[in-house]
Protein backbone atom coordinates (compact mmCIF):
# COMPACT_ATOMS: atom_id res chain seq x y z
CA UNK A 1 0.00 0.00 0.00
CA UNK A 2 3.15 2.52 -0.01
CA UNK A 3 4.32 4.17 -3.00
CA UNK A 4 8.02 2.47 -3.39
CA UNK A 5 10.64 2.38 -6.49
CA UNK A 6 13.27 0.13 -6.43
CA UNK A 7 16.58 1.39 -7.96
CA UNK A 8 18.95 -0.91 -9.65
CA UNK A 9 22.77 -0.42 -10.27
CA UNK A 10 22.78 -1.44 -13.91
CA UNK A 11 20.58 -4.05 -15.47
CA UNK A 12 19.77 -6.69 -12.91
CA UNK A 13 17.61 -9.57 -13.54
CA UNK A 14 14.43 -9.70 -11.27
CA UNK A 15 10.97 -10.07 -10.57
CA UNK A 16 10.47 -7.39 -8.76
CA UNK A 17 9.89 -3.90 -10.68
CA UNK A 18 12.73 -1.56 -10.74
CA UNK A 19 14.67 1.39 -12.09
CA UNK A 20 17.91 0.25 -13.50
CA UNK A 21 21.00 3.41 -13.31
CA UNK A 22 23.83 2.92 -15.35
CA UNK A 23 27.06 2.90 -12.95
CA UNK A 24 30.18 1.87 -13.29
CA UNK A 25 29.62 -1.67 -11.77
CA UNK A 26 32.46 -3.08 -9.70
CA UNK A 27 34.67 -6.23 -10.49
CA UNK A 28 34.26 -5.57 -14.23
CA UNK A 29 37.34 -4.86 -16.41
CA UNK A 30 36.31 -1.22 -16.77
CA UNK A 31 35.76 -0.83 -12.70
CA UNK A 32 39.47 -2.14 -12.09
CA UNK A 33 41.23 -0.06 -14.42
CA UNK A 34 39.43 3.21 -13.12
CA UNK A 35 40.51 1.85 -9.38
CA UNK A 36 44.12 0.66 -10.34
CA UNK A 37 44.86 4.45 -11.80
CA UNK A 38 43.43 6.34 -9.14
CA UNK A 39 45.75 8.56 -7.29
CA UNK A 40 46.78 6.33 -3.74
CA UNK A 41 45.42 9.38 -1.40
CA UNK A 42 41.93 9.08 -2.90
CA UNK A 43 41.15 5.78 -1.24
CA UNK A 44 40.19 8.17 1.60
CA UNK A 45 37.28 8.64 -0.36
CA UNK A 46 36.59 4.83 -0.95
CA UNK A 47 37.85 5.33 -4.85
CA UNK A 48 40.82 2.90 -4.24
CA UNK A 49 38.20 0.08 -4.24
CA UNK A 50 35.56 -1.41 -7.00
CA UNK A 51 32.49 -0.92 -4.24
CA UNK A 52 32.65 3.08 -3.73
CA UNK A 53 33.48 3.80 -7.30
CA UNK A 54 30.21 1.72 -8.09
CA UNK A 55 28.53 3.55 -5.01
CA UNK A 56 29.69 7.27 -6.46
CA UNK A 57 28.48 6.66 -9.88
CA UNK A 58 25.45 5.09 -8.67
CA UNK A 59 24.45 8.18 -6.48
CA UNK A 60 25.17 10.69 -9.02
CA UNK A 61 22.29 9.02 -10.91
CA UNK A 62 19.90 8.23 -8.27
CA UNK A 63 20.20 12.12 -6.85
CA UNK A 64 18.47 13.38 -10.69
CA UNK A 65 15.57 10.37 -9.88
CA UNK A 66 14.93 11.14 -6.36
CA UNK A 67 14.57 15.29 -6.97
CA UNK A 68 12.55 14.14 -10.59
CA UNK A 69 10.12 11.79 -8.29
CA UNK A 70 9.99 13.98 -5.54
CA UNK A 71 10.91 10.86 -3.25
CA UNK A 72 9.80 11.14 0.76
CA UNK A 73 12.94 8.28 2.32
CA UNK A 74 15.47 6.61 0.42
CA UNK A 75 16.37 3.22 1.73
CA UNK A 76 19.82 1.73 1.37
CA UNK A 77 22.50 -0.35 2.69
CA UNK A 78 25.22 1.02 0.91
CA UNK A 79 26.98 3.37 3.15
CA UNK A 80 28.62 5.87 0.73
CA UNK A 81 25.19 6.09 -0.33
CA UNK A 82 23.91 6.92 1.96
CA UNK A 83 26.33 9.66 3.57
CA UNK A 84 26.48 11.71 -0.12
CA UNK A 85 22.59 11.86 0.06
CA UNK A 86 22.92 13.08 3.60
CA UNK A 87 25.43 15.69 2.71
CA UNK A 88 23.43 16.68 -0.26
CA UNK A 89 20.38 16.82 1.75
CA UNK A 90 22.10 19.12 4.03
CA UNK A 91 23.16 21.36 1.51
CA UNK A 92 19.52 21.47 0.15
CA UNK A 93 20.92 19.43 -2.95
CA UNK A 94 18.20 16.60 -2.62
CA UNK A 95 14.68 16.70 0.09
CA UNK A 96 14.66 12.52 0.84
CA UNK A 97 16.06 11.97 3.61
CA UNK A 98 18.08 8.62 4.05
CA UNK A 99 17.97 5.69 6.01
CA UNK A 100 20.92 4.01 6.88
CA UNK A 101 20.73 0.56 7.29
CA UNK A 102 23.72 -1.04 8.54
CA UNK A 103 25.05 -4.08 8.06
CA UNK A 104 28.81 -3.05 6.47
CA UNK A 105 31.00 -3.00 10.10
CA UNK A 106 31.30 1.17 9.83
CA UNK A 107 32.98 2.57 12.90
CA UNK A 108 30.98 4.40 15.20
CA UNK A 109 32.64 7.80 14.01
CA UNK A 110 30.94 7.38 10.79
CA UNK A 111 27.66 6.22 12.11
CA UNK A 112 27.66 9.05 14.65
CA UNK A 113 26.91 11.54 11.22
CA UNK A 114 23.64 10.00 10.58
CA UNK A 115 20.23 11.12 12.02
CA UNK A 116 18.37 7.91 9.91
CA UNK A 117 19.96 4.75 11.00
CA UNK A 118 18.40 1.02 11.27
CA UNK A 119 20.58 -1.48 13.12
CA UNK A 120 19.88 -4.39 11.98
CA UNK A 121 19.81 -6.49 15.73
CA UNK A 122 18.89 -5.08 18.85
CA UNK A 123 22.63 -5.99 20.16
CA UNK A 124 24.09 -3.74 17.58
CA UNK A 125 21.56 -0.57 18.75
CA UNK A 126 22.69 -0.99 22.40
CA UNK A 127 26.40 -1.32 21.73
CA UNK A 128 26.55 2.00 19.47
CA UNK A 129 24.50 3.45 22.17
CA UNK A 130 26.57 3.13 24.82
CA UNK A 131 30.06 3.36 23.00
CA UNK A 132 28.84 6.73 22.02
CA UNK A 133 28.33 7.54 25.77
CA UNK A 134 32.04 6.65 26.79
CA UNK A 135 32.96 9.63 24.04
CA UNK A 136 30.82 12.56 25.41
CA UNK A 137 32.95 15.51 25.88
CA UNK A 138 35.49 14.00 22.98
CA UNK A 139 33.66 14.60 20.03
CA UNK A 140 30.45 17.00 19.54
CA UNK A 141 28.30 14.32 18.38
CA UNK A 142 28.31 12.12 20.76
CA UNK A 143 25.65 13.94 22.90
CA UNK A 144 23.50 14.70 20.14
CA UNK A 145 19.64 12.85 21.06
CA UNK A 146 19.40 9.87 18.74
CA UNK A 147 15.47 9.65 18.68
CA UNK A 148 15.44 8.18 14.72
CA UNK A 149 18.07 5.24 15.35
CA UNK A 150 16.13 1.70 15.71
CA UNK A 151 17.16 -2.15 15.70
CA UNK A 152 14.73 -3.67 12.63
CA UNK A 153 15.41 -6.90 10.98
CA UNK A 154 15.72 -7.89 7.43
CA UNK A 155 13.28 -9.98 6.77
CA UNK A 156 13.01 -13.03 5.14
CA UNK A 157 10.61 -15.01 2.37
CA UNK A 158 9.16 -17.60 3.91
CA UNK A 159 6.83 -19.02 1.37
CA UNK A 160 10.54 -19.00 -0.94
CA UNK A 161 12.20 -20.83 1.84
CA UNK A 162 10.33 -23.26 3.09
CA UNK A 163 10.92 -26.85 4.66
CA UNK A 164 10.67 -30.05 2.30
CA UNK A 165 6.88 -31.66 2.35
CA UNK A 166 8.53 -35.47 2.55
CA UNK A 167 12.28 -37.11 2.49
CA UNK A 168 11.03 -38.41 -1.18
CA UNK A 169 11.54 -34.81 -2.58
CA UNK A 170 15.04 -34.26 -0.26
CA UNK A 171 16.79 -36.98 -2.15
CA UNK A 172 15.40 -35.80 -5.71
CA UNK A 173 16.83 -32.87 -4.76
CA UNK A 174 20.14 -34.18 -3.69
CA UNK A 175 19.75 -36.60 -6.48
CA UNK A 176 20.17 -33.32 -9.28
CA UNK A 177 22.82 -32.14 -7.53
CA UNK A 178 24.76 -35.44 -6.85
CA UNK A 179 24.87 -35.34 -3.13
CA UNK A 180 24.29 -39.03 -1.63
CA UNK A 181 20.78 -39.44 -1.37
CA UNK A 182 20.75 -41.37 2.16
CA UNK A 183 23.60 -39.04 3.94
CA UNK A 184 23.49 -36.87 7.06
CA UNK A 185 24.14 -33.38 4.91
CA UNK A 186 25.62 -30.39 6.78
CA UNK A 187 26.03 -27.48 4.76
CA UNK A 188 26.85 -23.75 4.70
CA UNK A 189 26.19 -20.44 2.76
CA UNK A 190 29.05 -18.57 2.64
CA UNK A 191 31.50 -16.87 1.22
CA UNK A 192 34.14 -19.36 0.22
CA UNK A 193 37.28 -17.69 2.55
CA UNK A 194 39.07 -18.41 5.13
CA UNK A 195 39.05 -14.60 7.07
CA UNK A 196 35.48 -14.37 8.97
CA UNK A 197 34.12 -17.08 7.35
CA UNK A 198 36.30 -19.45 8.50
CA UNK A 199 35.65 -22.10 6.10
CA UNK A 200 39.26 -23.51 6.60
CA UNK A 201 37.88 -24.01 10.44
CA UNK A 202 34.70 -25.68 8.95
CA UNK A 203 36.95 -28.35 6.71
CA UNK A 204 38.96 -29.30 9.69
CA UNK A 205 35.95 -29.59 12.32
CA UNK A 206 34.54 -31.89 9.76
CA UNK A 207 37.25 -34.03 9.05
CA UNK A 208 37.40 -34.70 12.59
CA UNK A 209 33.73 -35.54 13.13
CA UNK A 210 33.74 -37.98 9.80
CA UNK A 211 36.88 -39.64 11.79
CA UNK A 212 34.90 -40.10 14.87
CA UNK A 213 31.77 -41.55 13.52
CA UNK A 214 33.76 -43.91 11.25
CA UNK A 215 32.68 -46.79 12.71
CA UNK A 216 28.86 -45.60 13.55
CA UNK A 217 27.47 -46.43 9.69
CA UNK A 218 26.74 -42.73 9.49
CA UNK A 219 27.53 -41.45 6.36
CA UNK A 220 28.66 -37.58 7.29
CA UNK A 221 28.63 -35.25 3.89
CA UNK A 222 29.60 -31.34 3.86
CA UNK A 223 27.91 -28.94 1.22
CA UNK A 224 29.99 -25.73 1.17
CA UNK A 225 28.30 -23.50 -1.00
CA UNK A 226 29.49 -19.51 -1.79
CA UNK A 227 31.20 -16.90 -3.91
CA UNK A 228 34.84 -17.62 -5.11
CA UNK A 229 37.29 -15.81 -3.22
CA UNK A 230 40.67 -15.71 -3.77
CA UNK A 231 41.60 -18.57 -1.07
CA UNK A 232 38.84 -20.67 -2.50
CA UNK A 233 40.92 -23.07 -4.47
CA UNK A 234 43.66 -23.70 -1.41
CA UNK A 235 40.47 -24.23 0.41
CA UNK A 236 39.27 -26.87 -2.18
CA UNK A 237 42.68 -28.69 -1.59
CA UNK A 238 42.43 -28.97 1.89
CA UNK A 239 39.04 -30.43 1.71
CA UNK A 240 40.15 -32.75 -0.92
CA UNK A 241 43.31 -33.61 1.79
CA UNK A 242 41.60 -33.70 4.92
CA UNK A 243 38.16 -35.51 3.69
CA UNK A 244 38.03 -36.62 0.42
CA UNK A 245 34.46 -37.81 -1.37
CA UNK A 246 32.76 -36.33 2.07
CA UNK A 247 32.81 -32.71 0.63
CA UNK A 248 31.08 -31.00 -2.14
CA UNK A 249 31.44 -27.30 -3.10
CA UNK A 250 28.71 -25.08 -4.97
CA UNK A 251 30.89 -22.23 -6.08
CA UNK A 252 28.89 -19.36 -7.44
CA UNK A 253 25.87 -20.95 -7.41
CA UNK A 254 22.90 -19.53 -9.12
CA UNK A 255 20.73 -17.71 -6.17
CA UNK A 256 17.49 -18.51 -7.07
CA UNK A 257 18.40 -22.26 -6.91
CA UNK A 258 19.35 -21.55 -3.13
CA UNK A 259 16.02 -22.55 -2.09
CA UNK A 260 16.27 -26.19 -3.10
CA UNK A 261 20.45 -26.07 -1.53
CA UNK A 262 19.09 -25.52 1.95
CA UNK A 263 16.31 -27.75 2.07
CA UNK A 264 19.01 -30.74 0.51
CA UNK A 265 20.87 -30.22 3.89
CA UNK A 266 20.13 -31.32 7.59
CA UNK A 267 21.82 -29.31 9.23
CA UNK A 268 22.75 -25.74 8.93
CA UNK A 269 26.61 -24.25 10.00
CA UNK A 270 28.00 -20.28 10.18
CA UNK A 271 30.98 -20.64 11.33
CA UNK A 272 32.19 -16.95 11.99
CA UNK A 273 32.47 -15.62 15.14
CA UNK A 274 30.38 -12.30 14.63
CA UNK A 275 28.14 -11.33 12.22
CA UNK A 276 25.96 -8.30 11.40
CA UNK A 277 22.67 -9.90 10.55
CA UNK A 278 23.50 -12.58 7.69
CA UNK A 279 20.89 -13.36 5.18
CA UNK A 280 21.54 -16.74 4.98
CA UNK A 281 21.32 -18.03 8.46
CA UNK A 282 17.67 -16.38 8.05
CA UNK A 283 16.93 -18.34 4.89
CA UNK A 284 18.32 -21.47 6.88
CA UNK A 285 15.84 -20.74 10.18
CA UNK A 286 12.95 -20.20 7.14
CA UNK A 287 13.95 -23.89 5.81
CA UNK A 288 13.50 -25.44 8.85
CA UNK A 289 16.85 -26.33 9.62
CA UNK A 290 19.29 -26.31 12.82
CA UNK A 291 21.50 -23.84 12.97
CA UNK A 292 24.54 -24.14 14.51
CA UNK A 293 26.67 -20.56 14.73
CA UNK A 294 28.91 -18.80 17.52
CA UNK A 295 27.56 -18.07 20.67
CA UNK A 296 27.66 -14.31 19.66
CA UNK A 297 24.87 -12.35 20.76
CA UNK A 298 23.11 -11.24 17.59
CA UNK A 299 23.54 -14.76 16.28
CA UNK A 300 21.70 -16.43 19.50
CA UNK A 301 19.15 -13.82 18.47
CA UNK A 302 18.69 -14.75 15.36
CA UNK A 303 19.26 -18.70 15.75
CA UNK A 304 16.34 -18.86 18.85
CA UNK A 305 15.53 -21.86 20.08
CA UNK A 306 16.50 -23.47 16.62
CA UNK A 307 19.99 -22.48 17.32
CA UNK A 308 22.57 -24.44 18.65
CA UNK A 309 25.77 -22.07 19.96
CA UNK A 310 28.95 -23.24 20.91
CA UNK A 311 32.07 -21.34 21.51
CA UNK A 312 33.65 -21.88 17.75
CA UNK A 313 36.86 -19.79 18.74
CA UNK A 314 37.36 -23.18 20.41
CA UNK A 315 39.07 -26.35 18.56
CA UNK A 316 36.38 -29.58 18.43
CA UNK A 317 33.86 -27.26 19.48
CA UNK A 318 31.80 -28.06 16.60
CA UNK A 319 33.03 -31.91 16.18
CA UNK A 320 31.27 -32.22 19.88
CA UNK A 321 28.27 -30.23 18.69
CA UNK A 322 27.73 -32.45 15.53
CA UNK A 323 28.70 -35.65 17.53
CA UNK A 324 25.60 -34.59 19.94
CA UNK A 325 22.91 -34.14 17.46
CA UNK A 326 19.93 -37.21 17.46
CA UNK A 327 18.03 -37.42 14.65
CA UNK A 328 15.13 -36.34 17.40
CA UNK A 329 17.07 -33.24 18.17
CA UNK A 330 17.66 -32.59 14.65
CA UNK A 331 13.65 -32.79 13.65
CA UNK A 332 12.69 -30.58 16.66
CA UNK A 333 15.16 -28.01 16.24
CA UNK A 334 14.80 -27.66 12.83
CA UNK A 335 10.71 -26.99 13.88
CA UNK A 336 11.72 -24.34 16.49
CA UNK A 337 13.52 -22.68 14.13
CA UNK A 338 10.75 -22.73 11.42
CA UNK A 339 8.51 -21.14 14.20
CA UNK A 340 10.92 -18.83 15.03
CA UNK A 341 11.47 -17.37 11.38
CA UNK A 342 7.61 -17.06 10.93
CA UNK A 343 7.23 -15.48 14.30
CA UNK A 344 9.89 -12.80 14.13
CA UNK A 345 11.38 -12.42 10.45
CA UNK A 346 8.62 -13.07 7.56
CA UNK A 347 7.79 -10.71 5.52
CA UNK A 348 4.45 -9.68 7.54
CA UNK A 349 6.69 -9.77 11.01
CA UNK A 350 8.77 -6.89 9.90
CA UNK A 351 7.09 -5.05 7.45
CA UNK A 352 4.40 -3.07 9.91
CA UNK A 353 7.79 -1.97 11.62
CA UNK A 354 9.27 -0.58 8.90
CA UNK A 355 6.22 1.08 7.76
CA UNK A 356 5.63 2.30 11.26
CA UNK A 357 9.38 3.96 11.37
CA UNK A 358 9.07 5.70 7.95
CA UNK A 359 5.62 7.21 9.57
CA UNK A 360 7.72 8.43 12.67
CA UNK A 361 10.52 9.93 10.21
CA UNK A 362 7.89 11.71 8.19
CA UNK A 363 5.96 13.17 10.93
CA UNK A 364 8.99 14.46 12.60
Amino acid sequence: GVDVTLFAAGEVESEAPLVALRCIRRRTPLSDLIVKLMPPFTWRWGLKAGYGLEQLTFWRRLRQKLNEGQFDILHVQDPMVADLCRKDRAAGRVRAREILAHGTEEPLEFLSHFDYLQHLAPWHLQESLKQLEQTVGRTPLASAPRPFWTAMPNFVDTELYCTVSDDSERKLIRRNLRIPEDAFVVGTAAAVKKHHKRIDYLIREFAHYCSAVADSGSTPYLVIAGSKQVDTEELQALASKLCPDHIKFLIDHPHERMPDVLRCYNVFVLTSLFEMMPIALLEAIATGLPVITNNHPVLEWMGGPGGIRPDMSRDGALTKTLQDLTPDSVVAYGQAARDHALQNFSVSAVMDQYLNYYGKILEA
